[in-house]
């Protein structure tokens, strides 16, 4: 009887390796892509690339204006630090910083679908959402916010208490717009413990808070700094809109998750945002990927069929607009 368990023991065990091997063989696999993209985004002058190289190239480290926080003072400061200890081009440095990010938020992501048979039925929707231009956007040109993404996504994942909220700091220094993504992890599990301490708080309740808090941190957002928009095009605003929509009503069931009620507060905060003439469609791309959390943790397999069958004109009709704006 033992060395039946036993056997069963180190089976699932050398699954669990197996698998975990596959997640770090898509997560490189990922991250040499946006490696390509990256240099590919260099070389057609698209993209914060071509931003980031003019700055880097016309500066040093002593030479370069003064940079504050609100300038991403941080994040160039490191960058002349790291070209000049490693003697390389910032060109370099920021291809490793999308490298390690995409391969990280890969490995995260591969590493929550529970088991083998759930990956193969998520895996056309998991290959879709992270070939998706509006997600690796985020590591490919959006360095600074992917690093911030990043860094959040690492505290969640896999710490507690100071050391997370001390990496929630961070990714806000690295980048102030991670600071909605703070709040509202904060406020889904506020209204959780509010119902821990036996007040009853029903799905409307949370859903109003949750629209109001993101309607206000739109509005705050607009006043301090106006996001630039991704693309001003009608056709592209109209299928950030159409994902945002198939994101939102998909599953109802999204407030009661983590990762749910983070992406629905984003997409709430760019719906906002056409309202009062601010573009917040950068978000997307974040709000889809914690969606996709969101379906790997609580997401019923009908929604999660739904949900793949009217993602799959979007991510045809967005690829072929990243195609042929690099043509």
């Amino acid at each position: 009887m033992e060395a039946s368990v036993y056997k069963k023991y180190r089976i699932v065990m050398k699954m669990g390796s197996f698998y975990k091997c596959l997640a770090v063989i898509f997560s490189f696999f990922y991250g040499s892509l946006i490696i390509f993209l990256l240099q590919l985004q260099y070389k057609q002058g698209s993209g914060d690339i071509g931003s980031y190289l003019h700055f880097f190239n016309q500066y040093d480290g002593e030479g370069a204006p003064e940079l504050t926080l609100a300038q991403d003072g941080a994040f160039r400061l490191t960058i002349f630090f790291l070209r000049d200890l490693f003697s390389v081009q910032a060109l370099t440095i920021l291809s490793a910083f999308g490298f390690i990010t995409s391969t990280v938020i890969a490995y995260i992501f591969i590493t929550n679908i529970k088991s083998k048979k759930y990956l193969i039925y998520l895996l056309p929707l998991l290959v879709m959402v992270f070939l998706s231009p509006i997600t690796h956007v985020l590591f490919s040109s959006n360095i600074r916010s992917g690093i911030g993404f990043t860094i959040l996504m690492i505290g969640i994942a896999y710490f507690r208490g100071l050391p997370r909220l001390a990496l929630f700091g961070l990714s806000s220094i690295v980048h102030f717009s991670m600071i909605p993504f703070v709040g509202l992890y904060i406020l889904f599990h506020l209204i959780k413990r509010l119902s821990f301490d036996g007040i009853q708080l029903n799905n409307t309740f949370t859903f109003i808070v949750l629209l109001l808090s993101s309607i206000f941190i739109a509005i705050v957002g607009g006043v301090v700094h106006v996001e630039a928009a991704v693309s001003s095009s009608f056709a592209y605003n109209f299928l950030i809109f159409y994902i945002s929509l198939l994101m939102i009503f998909t599953d109802r069931k999204l407030m009661k998750n983590v990762f749910g009620f983070m992406s629905a507060g984003m997409i709430f905060i760019y719906l906002t945002g056409i309202f009062i003439d601010v573009s917040y469609s950068r978000y997307i791309g974040n709000a889809l990927l914690l969606y996709f959390l969101f379906l790997i943790q609580g997401g019923e397999e009908r929604k999660i069929e739904v949900f793949t069958v009217g993602f799959i004109p979007f991510f045809i009709l967005t690829t072929f607009f990243m195609i042929s704006n690099l043509s």
